[in-house]
């Protein structure tokens, strides 16, 4: 039971293979993956005129999308002309809550069409279906008795390990968590499991990972995905990437869900074009051989980071870049300017670290010099010499207050 009043029931959907999946294939035409078929125990729904049911998925993998339908959808009693094309079984989906007709994430007419959400979050799905215009189809007379029935199917469509995108042809590689020596709790680097990885460093060679086909002749996309514990939310996901010519990758981060160019939480192009509009997303030093960025206060969950390979056919090979991937609780620790506090949330269940810089040193690292040399020079030097002049009061006032 669920909602405002606690008085909405909320039906589990549970999943298995679909029976409809060979292992070689789907009814959609993609290969390599596998396909989730989900439902609840009962069998048949019938829900009457303006009236909703409410059905609730938990999600525990990365998938490619999820497809909500409605089956053999009909009238009860049967009307004169039997057709039920009229009416509208809406579907309203939300990540997290409880959906409604005003406030939802993603909606469908599933007598039309089946509902497709590409790349859902990793959780908890709710998904409501909502009967309308009965009493239009029944002739208004039997409103108060039809029902319309159908039969709900949700599939999830999932890449096999270490694959991902489209065709299930991108590889994605699983971090590991390996924590930092000699530092605060929940601080570590990740690093991808394989043998294509020294496990004493806290970086990585990019190329040799990098998936090996173009989709289109364009570029190509490889995912790392990492989990954030809870205990560990609230520290700074560091992203860095470093190479001996100019980068030609971009970045795309996303909590919860594979990102893609028109489904991402952060990006980074450029030093002109990134995630400039949030105040969670910090550049630094970055550079045309080198991107550097924060996210800070990172959610507990999984993490992916996909990078796009642009014009991949263009000797990827010769190229050698680095990447490194850390979890720091003071960014640059604190640029040795100030000192890492820490601070509880509200539920005193999530620690969230700050820099406490000193007073000539400020930024989310402590990296920015409040007051510059010169300035320092001007206020020690300039304002004694200013002192001695006969009209001195004025002067020694705004010295004063300078220094």
């Amino acid at each position: 039971m669920q909602g405002q009043y606690c008085n909405q029931t909320v039906e589990l959907l549970s999943c298995g293979l679909s029976r409809n999946n060979s292992g070689n294939g789907s009814a959609s035409g993609f290969f390599n993956q596998s396909m989730l078929s989900c439902w609840n125990n009962f069998v048949t729904s019938c829900l009457g005129d303006e009236e909703m049911k409410i059905y609730t998925l938990e999600m525990v993998r990365v998938a490619e999308f999820l497809t909500v339908s409605a089956e053999n959808v009909r009238l009860r009693p049967v009307n004169n002309s039997g057709n039920s094309s009229g009416i509208d079984l809406m579907c309203f989906a939300r990540y997290g809550a409880m959906p409604s007709a005003t406030l939802h994430d993603f909606s469908g007419n599933l007598n039309k069409s089946p509902l497709v959400i590409n790349s859902p979050k990793v959780g908890q799905w709710y998904i409501s279906i909502l009967a309308l215009n009965l009493s239009k189809e029944t002739g208004g007379s039997q409103s108060n008795v039809s029902k319309v029935c159908y039969s709900l199917e949700l599939q999830e469509l999932e890449c096999p390990l270490g694959k991902a995108g489209p065709n299930c042809l991108s590889e994605r590689y699983m971090l590991q968590t390996v924590l930092r020596k000699d530092s605060t709790p929940f601080e570590s680097y990740f690093l991808p499991y394989g043998e294509k990885v020294m496990s004493d460093a806290a970086n990585f060679l990019l190329e040799p990972l990098l998936s090996n086909y173009s989709f289109g002749g364009l570029d190509t996309w490889t995912y790392f995905i990492l989990d954030i514990p809870h205990g560990a939310a609230g520290g700074n996901l560091h992203i860095r990437l470093t190479s001996d010519r100019k980068l030609n990758y971009e970045i795309y981060v996303r909590n919860g869900g594979l990102p893609s160019l028109v489904n991402w939480d952060y990006y980074y192009v450029n030093k002109t074009s990134k995630s400039h509009g949030s105040m969670f997303f910090a550049l630094y030093s970055s550079s045309e051989e080198k991107a550097d960025f924060y996210i800070l206060y990172v959610r507990e969950g999984t993490w992916n980071i996909a990078l796009r390979n642009l014009n991949s056919t263009d000797g990827t090979s010769n190229r050698q870049t680095t990447m490194s991937v850390s979890l720091e609780r003071c960014p640059k620790r604190c640029s040795y300017h100030g000192d890492c506090k820490s601070a509880l949330d509200a539920s005193g269940l999530t620690s969230y670290s700050f820099c406490a810089c000193d007073r000539t040193h400020g930024g989310f690292d402590c990296s920015i010099e409040i007051v510059s040399r010169q300035g320092k020079f001007f206020s020690g030097v300039e304002c004694k010499n200013m002192a001695d002049i006969p009209t001195a009061t004025f002067h020694q006032h705004y010295c004063l207050w300078f220094q």
